[in-house]
């Protein structure tokens, strides 16, 4: 038992062992027994007690360098540990070491000897193959080589070190060495942690090498192996010395390719060799042949030898002529000037060794369109392996045009743009075998393919070329031959044409598989003599192929043919170069002929495999993104090829045309019958809902086809999106191009014999048919189109059908994502669908949003262009940025395309963007728009194109005068319409095919001409556009001599050979950094972000449905902008404002006190001053600092203006304020001085009175009483010495004024009969009259319930306009004046005049006098009572019975004498206790205004936002009467609205009244208790006064002179008490102030808003006054915050015409018609009788129309339709119609909720 528990417990001991051991990642089952064994290790605790001895023990053991860092790890031994015990030799003493010696270093160069032999015994065993054994045997020698220079150059310099230090003990100096020695050693320019990266890269870069394939090691000898060590670490200090270490390997991408860089704004030439990558990029990517050429050279010709500095050196040199000839023999040149600069070969395979699958495939393509040869099998430098680059070369396209003789007769087959990786060619190899000095296959190859006029393959002799090229060994290059069927073609059919650099003999595995795919093998063949047997045997073997040779022999002058027809022999020393290129090119020709090997690319792949190479197609992402790409076009073989976008694409198709063609007919909008115009929109509404169904039905469930697709690019990470993009791509035009090929064969005929027909003159009957046929070949060539465009449009079709359906399918949300992200990944998304000429808004808005969820709302740089089909446009673009627009003539650009290229951190802040966004669109006259309408839809796509574009490139190709007008005619009308709608963007002239010799000289004449054509075709289109123009420099900022750039043709000689001219290559750039400097130079404002782009995008096609573009456009960055700035004028309005009501405020209180007798402008304007002086910097800092500020400058003056006319209107209204308020208090003084003199002498008998009854002990009611006896025998006196009232007769002055005002007949009877107390009802058949119709006969309309509503409305505000002006009088306490009655007569008479007097109704006399009667009337008795009140108030008797309490106070005060402090103190706060309770009001009102400004967002902001709040309370309240108001009265629902806002807040159960008024009190308390204190200090200062209580008033009332009214002459009663102790005086008051304030405190705890003197809501009201001018056409308001705005009236909202009560002419129909639809129409309407104009052109009818901007906007009309649904019953009742024939409510309107009218409002 007992063992078998130990047993147990081993297990699990050793259990826990193999787990530590697996926690650091070691082998358990190796590493158990070796510790068990060495150690003696069984347990985990043991690890506990191991020192360094142990782990060095277990070192040994380690087969991996990182095991032996876990050992460490898993033992808890230090790093440092592991070298040398630092912290032992720190902490215990020791003897400095000796110098070591020598030779004791020479056991390191022993190390390798000893590793190759022991290599070598291993190796040479009979278990390994022979293959392994050479292998690794070469692999030793050459490590052991290496590693024993490597020590060998380290012994020499350790012992130059160590014999320099040699019994030294200068450790410092020798520390200061070994530091220089390792780094020299380790290199002086690489950090440690770089190092350490591109170390462990490299490592990742090169395993162990694998064992290479048999036919590998078989062909690969001795001879390259001893240079594989020396390769890489050259291909290292290459990476290096290009700076491109940290690419290495594949980590360059595209971004590096397409982002603008600072090399973008200039064409310069590189100055050191690490931006030479960079220059070779954008060299490449604008097609300048002349990269291949790219070297970064000294300022010296290194070519030359050195000059001598001056004459003296020159003698010294050379003495003698034969000296000269001496050193010219032995001259030489230096290798470092000859190999100064990096070899461009090598240049441009470092870069692709760099260089990730999709920029190799960029680069590979761009070389390919350069005409230059292309890497096919590539040897990695760094490893033993070979690369064949299928994925790279899969994407060139090439197209020719081959003789195919049958019979006797030739036919020109065409292929037109063939993947060229897919055609099946013979193939050419070209081999050296030797050197050759005077001979060079690539030069011979240069003049096959191109007699001599282009290097295709780069040879020794190119510009630029060296000894040393690292790159070039080994790799083989191809290039294609493609004849374009001419009989001075080289070859009659495509050739492939490879090129192996370098000996053969060295590079077995590049030899064997040209072999194998070669029709004819060409050998170049030197030193035949002494040829070893290597180079004997490889060309025994070729002359032994299947395969024809050519033996080209560089020391043989006789042309030797071969026995065989398949190997010749020529002899190349001495002859003619153009001889042997012609020998040469019929021999090839000949063997071609007799040989059907063919092969493609494609095919090539498989024995690429077979022989070990890497082929980069082979990678799992790109194998499994091509299995799906062919599994999708699969899923398409299955339909017929012009079928196949109806079947499974079938949402683009018939249903989107009929789509399109709907949304077009809702911009141009008729009457049908008895249908309304609503009705026709509802109708095309709902049949655009059908269809959409109809594609929904279509599209769900999804496909096979779609659901993949769009389920691979969703899921797939980016690089499986890219390569499945490619293979969908190159499977797609393998699918289409065979059967396109041959429909535009059939095409090409059919339209030759139809021209043929014309000549002969046929029956048109004839040509009917051809025509007929020829369309539907047209049909069908259009329909067999298919690219992966059409994928990404049936996606967004899909998800356009979702949107406006309301479907809740969250798992297409993302589909625009997908757009988005191919953007990001650098693929053009298509904008507009060139097949509907439609662009889908829904879809690219969202897609721009997702852009921003991805990258931010960035700024963009928009680049469009603008030009003839066909002429290249985006040919230029795709050089320009590396893009990949469709370039071919055979599918030219249909619609418009985008695409997104980033600019470099380093110059985004210097450009002001983030990126660019390219725009390219179909041409200008394209065949296929011929007949349907083409130059609308020129002008509509130029239109769109130039107001898309920060800037526009017009391309114009040649000089043909016809199609320059054309382009000039279009453009200068888009570029005038932008200047209509306040865009302004640039544009750039390309005149492309200009000769390059005459294009300087004849500059001049040039730009003349097109100057003068721009200014004939601007005057054109400002006539057609009705504006004054007389050039194009006024349309925008042209500079003819800057702005126009000549090109020179693409193609240096004749397409398909010829290589792109190198002059346009330079014209590009020049034009690109053109580009790039008009965008820094261009206005921050026009730069927009993606989100205002958008925007403009929308508006720019919006406007563009409609006929009209000028008044159709909508620039809602403008509006936007306009929007916040009303906002921020709200916010200084109201801070202005504020603090001019706190400045009234006090201003009231000093006048009222007697304290301000006069007030001028100036002392108003300092006052103010300083509050408008930061508003006015505020303002100018919004205007100078704004993200926007650009858009904002154009109306900062009139905002400047606004606010300054605010605060003169409200200092005016303040000063008129205080003026009639000091006009008051001197009336009241003259009053008041008698009423002095009453008081003073009261108040010197109760004085003489209080004097006589001292001493006496009397009661309260005996002080009182004597008191009253002389109080009342003093009023008797007054009473009989004062004269009588002059009562006036109000009645009889107010008749007076009417019968002078109302002359005629019968008015004085009518104003006697006139019954007091009598209403005024308005009775639209007595008080209107009806304006007669051609001034004899009536206007045939009658009054319509609008009318009356309208009148009854003007009647309405006449009474509360009157009634407001009285009880201003009555607060005021006015005696009656007979010029109150004036006024009352001239209100009513202004506003009787306010109606026009050319309208078809107006107000009659009638109305004038029965409205006055009543007003004056009503008035009278209001006056009476205002003139008894003001009669009582001054008559003397009845003002002192009413002062009777105050007198007798002041009598018990002077009878107390010094105890009446108390009593004194009560008296004062009686007097304070009314003015303080004004003055709370009054604070309250204004501190709730400012809570509800700054707490409600309501009224946080403009006009505009209040009206969407007051629109969403109406709909939620669903209450007709207050709608009715809103309708009838906008401005005073306003402000009942804001007054039942502000009663919400502060009234019910919340408190908050009750919490504003005391916090006022609180205040103004504070304010009291302060003057208290400070007068009482001043008192206590003045002790010369005797009259202190005087002084101590005086102090009190200037403290609180602007707080509360408080008079001081109020105060005369106790200014003469005796108070003594005027610190009790103190004490008193405070006590006494505490009482009155808790007093007002309860009874404002009662107290509700009808308490204020002045209500809170009118003061938000003032703030809020704005615009309220009227729509013309259906009555809604305009929302402009600004009163007197600049510009013209506009909104959001229009309504239906039912609203204003509108009817059909002779009917009660009411009009449904909303006017933002009515303006798509060409429906007419008239004003005042005048003749019709229509809708479109409103802003010509005059006012009030050409006063309002309004837009053909159907995006904000739910709301009102949802009102008139829902209140139908009540609308009919309020204006005596019915919606019923023309008027009858479309059922779209009923099935609109509330809550998606609400939603609406959100959208504004």
């Amino acid at each position: 038992m007992a063992s078998q528990e130990d047993a147990q417990e081993g297990d699990a001991k050793a259990q826990l062992l193999a787990e530590a051991f697996q926690k650091e990642g070691l082998d358990a089952a190796y590493w158990l027994p070796k510790a068990s064994q060495i150690l003696g290790i069984k347990c985990r605790e043991s690890l506990q007690h191991l020192e360094y001895e142990d782990y060095h023990k277990l070192e040994c053991e380690a087969r991996h360098p990182w095991e032996k860092m876990a050992l460490q790890k898993l033992l808890e031994i230090p790093d440092e540990v592991s070298s040398i015990s630092v912290q032992s030799f720190c902490q215990t003493e020791h003897q400095l070491p000796q110098c070591p010696k020598v030779a004791d270093l020479q056991e390191l160069i022993s190390t390798p000897e000893q590793m190759k032999e022991h290599m070598h015994a291993v190796t040479d065993t009979p278990k390994c193959s022979t293959s392994v054994n050479e292998a690794k045997k070469e692999d030793t020698q050459t490590s052991s080589l290496t590693t024993k220079s490597l020590l060998q150059a380290i012994k020499e310099w350790a012992e130059n070190l160590l014999q320099k230090h040699t019994g030294g003990k200068d450790w410092e100096k020798l520390e200061w060495d070994l530091d220089f020695l390792i780094s020299a050693c380790l290199g002086d320019k690489w950090d440690e942690q770089r190092r350490q990266n591109i170390h462990r890269d490299l490592e990742d870069t090169l395993p162990t090498p694998e064992p290479p394939s048999q036919s590998q090691s078989k062909t690969n000898g001795n001879r390259s192996k001893p240079k594989q060590a020396t390769a890489k670490q050259e291909f290292l200090q290459l990476l290096k010395r290009l700076g491109l270490e940290s690419h290495y390997p594949r980590k360059m991408g595209m971004g590096d390719f397409h982002t603008i860089c600072k090399t973008s704004l200039q064409d310069s030439q590189p100055r050191e060799d690490k931006e030479l990558p960079l220059y070779f990029l954008q060299k490449l990517l604008t097609v300048d042949y002349q990269v291949r050429y790219l070297t970064c050279w000294d300022d010296s010709n290194p070519g030359l030898a050195p000059v001598p500095q001056s004459r003296e050196q020159e003698l010294q040199q050379s003495d003698s002529f034969e000296n000269f000839l001496d050193d010219s023999e032995e001259a030489s040149l230096e290798p470092e000037s000859m190999d100064s600069h990096v070899h461009p070969m090598d240049l441009q395979m470092a870069i692709f060794h760099c260089a990730d699958d999709f920029l190799r495939q960029t680069l590979v393509t761009k070389l390919a369109f350069c005409q230059l040869a292309l890497p096919l099998l590539v040897p990695n430098p760094s490893t033993s392996h070979i690369e064949f680059p299928l994925y790279s070369l899969s994407q060139i396209q090439r197209s020719w045009k081959e003789v195919e003789k049958s019979g006797k007769q030739a036919q020109i087959k065409s292929f037109s743009n063939k993947l060229i990786f897919q055609a099946q060619t013979p193939i050419v190899s070209f081999i050296r075998i030797g050197s050759s000095a005077s001979s060079s296959k690539s030069h011979l190859l240069n003049a096959l393919l191109s007699k001599r006029k282009h290097d295709t393959f780069f040879h020794r002799h190119c510009r630029g070329s060296t000894r040393e090229h690292f790159l070039m060994e080994g790799l083989v290059e191809i290039a294609w031959y493609c004849p374009r069927g001419s009989p001075d073609d080289t070859f009659e059919r495509c050739v492939a044409f490879c090129n192996l650099h370098g000996d053969a003999r060295d590079h077995g595995a590049q030899l064997q598989f040209l072999q194998e795919i070669s029709a004819v093998n060409v050998a170049l063949v030197s030193d035949w003599e002494h040829m070893d047997n290597t180079g004997k045997k490889l060309l025994q073997d070729l002359w032994q192929s299947q395969r024809p040779l050519v033996c080209l022999l560089t020391e043989k002058e006789k042309v030797l043919v071969g026995q065989a027809r398949k190997t010749l022999k020529i002899g190349i020393k001495n002859r003619n170069e153009a001889e042997l290129v012609d020998q040469l090119t019929k021999t090839i020709g000949k063997l071609l002929e007799g040989s059907n090997t063919r092969c493609s690319l494609e095919a090539c792949v498989d024995k690429a495999r077979q022989h070990g190479f890497i082929v980069d197609a082979d990678q799992p992402a790109c194998v499994t993104a091509k299995a799906k790409a062919k599994e999708l076009v699969e899923l398409l073989k299955k339909e017929k090829l012009s079928e196949i976008k109806s079947k499974v694409m079938p949402l683009q198709g018939k249903l989107w045309h009929q789509w399109c063609q709907k949304e077009k007919e809702l911009t141009r909008l008729q009457e049908k019958g008895n249908k309304s115009i609503e009705h026709h929109r509802s109708q095309i509404e709902n049949e655009e809902e059908a269809i959409r169904r109809k594609q929904l039905e279509q599209a769900f469930p999804l496909n096979p086809l779609m659901n993949l697709f769009l389920g691979f690019l969703h899921d797939q990470p980016a690089d499986a999106k890219k390569y499945f993009l490619h293979w969908m791509k190159v499977f797609m035009h393998e699918l289409s191009c065979s059967h396109l090929e041959e429909l535009k064969r059939d095409y090409q005929k059919l339209w030759t014999e139809i021209l043929m027909g014309k000549k002969s003159k046929k029956k048109p009957s004839g040509n009917d048919e051809l025509l007929s046929r020829l369309n539907a070949l047209s049909e069908e060539i259009n329909d067999s189109s298919i690219g992966l465009e059409h994928l990404l449009r049936e996606a967004g079709q899909i998800y356009e059908a979702l949107q406006l359906m309301n479907s809740k399918k969250d798992n297409f949300v993302n589909f625009p994502g997908i757009a988005a992200e191919l953007m990001v990944l650098g693929y053009p998304v298509e904008l507009m669908d060139g097949d509907a000429s439609y662009l889908p808004l829904r879809w690219v808005g969202a897609i721009f949003d997702s852009l921003i969820e991805r990258l931010g709302d960035k700024r963009v740089f928009v680049l469009s262009v603008l030009g003839i089909q066909g002429t290249g446009k985006s040919t230029l673009l795709n050089a320009m940025f590396g893009l990949q627009f469709n370039v071919s003539a055979g599918r030219c650009t249909r619609g418009a395309f985008m695409q997104l290229i980033p600019v470099g951190k380093e110059l985004q802040q210097d450009l002001g963007f983030d990126f660019v966004l390219v725009v390219d669109t179909e041409g200008l006259r394209a065949i296929e728009m011929a007949n349907k309408q083409s130059l609308n839809h020129d002008n509509e796509l130029a239109t769109f194109v130039i107001g898309v574009g920060n800037l526009t490139v017009i391309n114009i190709f040649g000089e043909n005068p016809s199609e320059m007008q054309d382009v000039l005619q279009i453009a200068a009308q888009a570029f005038l319409r932008m200047k209509q709608v306040n865009l302004s963007p640039h544009c750039l002239f390309v005149h492309q095919n200009v000769g390059e010799a005459t294009a300087k000289e004849q500059n001049m004449e040039g730009q003349r001409h097109l100057q003068e054509k721009l200014d004939e075709m601007t005057v054109v289109a400002a006539q057609q556009e009705l504006c004054d123009i007389s050039s194009f420099s006024d349309v925008i900022g042209f500079d003819v001599n800057t702005h126009i750039h000549y090109f020179a043709h693409l193609w240096e000689g004749n397409p398909p050979m010829a290589p792109p001219n190198p002059t346009y290559s330079q014209n590009v750039q020049q034009l690109k950094s053109k580009i790039l400097q008009t965008a820094k130079k261009q206005s921050h404002h026009s730069i927009l972000r993606f989100s205002s782009l958008k925007d403009r995008i929308g508006g720019l096609w919006n406007a563009l449905l409609n006929e009209n573009f000028v008044f159709s456009f909508k620039n809602s960055l403008e509006i936007a902008v306009y929007r916040r700035l009303e906002s921020a004028f709200s916010q200084w309005t109201w801070k202005l404002r504020s603090h001019i009501l706190d400045v009234q405020m006090r201003l009231v209180n000093k006048i009222r006190n007697g304290d301000l007798q006069n007030i001028t402008r100036e002392y108003l304007e300092g006052l103010v001053q300083e509050t408008s002086d930061a508003i006015e910097k505020e303002v100018e800092t919004y205007f100078g600092e704004d993200k926007e500020r650009e858009t904002l400058v154009q109306w900062k003056s009139s905002t400047e203006l606004k606010l300054k006319e605010l605060k003169e209107t409200l200092l005016d209204d303040t000063k008129k304020k205080c003026q009639n308020l000091i006009e008051l208090q001197k009336e009241r003084r003259k009053l008041d001085a008698r009423k002095l003199v009453y008081e003073d002498e009261i108040l010197r008998r109760s004085r003489e009175l209080a004097v006589s009854l001292k001493g006496k002990s009397l009661s309260e009611r005996e002080l009182k009483d004597n008191c009253i006896l002389v109080l009342n025998q003093w009023i008797a006196e007054v009473s009989c010495a004062a004269r009588p009232l002059e009562w006036v007769d109000i009645d009889a002055e107010i008749e007076d004024v009417l019968l002078e005002h109302f002359k005629g007949l019968g008015i004085n009877a009518r104003i006697r009969s006139f019954p007091k107390g009598r209403g005024f009802s308005f009775d639209p058949e007595k008080h209107i009259k009806k304006i007669k119709h051609l001034h004899c006969i009536p206007d045939p309309r009658s009054i319509s319930n609008a009318d009356v509503i309208k009148y009854q409305h003007i009647t309405d505000n006449i009474i509360a306009c009157v009634k407001a002006n009285i009880a201003k009088k009555e607060e005021e306490k006015r005696d009656y004046s007979r010029n109150f009655s004036y006024e009352i007569l001239s209100v009513v008479q202004k506003a009787v005049n306010s109606v026009p007097s050319n309208g078809k109704c107006s107000f009659n006399r009638d109305y004038s006098i029965d409205l006055s009667l009543y007003l004056c009337t009503m008035a009278a008795e209001r006056f009476k009572a205002m003139h008894k009140a003001f009669q009582k108030a001054n008559d003397p008797a009845a003002y002192l019975s009413s002062k009777k309490d105050d007198f007798f106070q002041c009598f018990q005060i002077s009878c107390q004498g010094a105890t009446s402090v108390t009593t004194f103190a009560v008296f004062l706060c009686h007097k304070i206790e009314p003015a303080l309770s004004r003055a709370v009001y009054e604070r309250t009102a204004k501190a709730i205004a400012e809570d509800m400004q700054g707490e409600f967002p309501d009224f946080q902001g403009s006009r505009g936002n209040l009206e969407v709040f007051i629109l969403r309370y109406l709909a939620e309240q669903e209450n007709f009467e207050y709608f009715k108001q809103y309708l009838t009265s906008p401005k005073q629902f306003c402000e009942s609205y804001i007054e039942i806002q502000i009663k919400n807040h502060c009234l019910g159960g919340s408190g908050r009244l009750r919490m504003f008024l005391n916090s006022s009190l609180d205040i103004l308390y504070r304010n009291i208790l302060s003057a208290v204190s400070f007068s009482t200090q001043i008192v206590k200062i003045r002790k010369d006064r005797e009259d202190k209580v005087s002084l101590w008033l005086d102090e009190f009332c200037r403290e609180l002179t602007e707080v509360i009214n408080l008079p001081r002459s109020d105060l005369k009663a106790i200014e003469h008490q005796e108070v003594t102790d005027i610190e009790f005086l103190s004490s008193a008051m405070a006590e006494a102030l505490d009482d009155l304030r808790e007093r007002l405190m309860k009874e404002l705890a009662d107290a509700d808003l009808s308490s204020f003197p002045r209500q809170p809501h009118t003061i938000l009201a003032e703030h809020f006054s704005g615009c309220w001018a009227q729509c013309p056409f259906c009555g809604a308001v305009c929302t402009n915050t600004m009163r007197n705005h600049d510009g013209d009236h506009q909104l959001v909202f229009h309504r239906p015409q039912a609203l204003i009560g509108t009817t059909w002419p002779g009917t009660d129909q009411l009009v449904i018609d909303i006017c933002s639809s009515l303006l798509t129409t060409n429906l007419k309407f008239t004003f005042d009788n005048s003749k019709g104009i229509s809708y479109q052109k409103y802003c010509y009818a005059g006012l009030p129309s050409s006063a309002w901007k309004s837009l053909p906007d159907p995006s904000m009309q739910a709301y009102w339709k949802w009102f008139v649904s829902h209140f139908r019953t009540q609308l009919e009742a309020l204006y005596n119609g019915k919606f019923q024939g023309k008027g009858k409510i479309p059922e779209a309107w009923q099935r609109i909720t509330k809550q998606e009218a609400l939603s609406e409002l959100e959208k504004r």
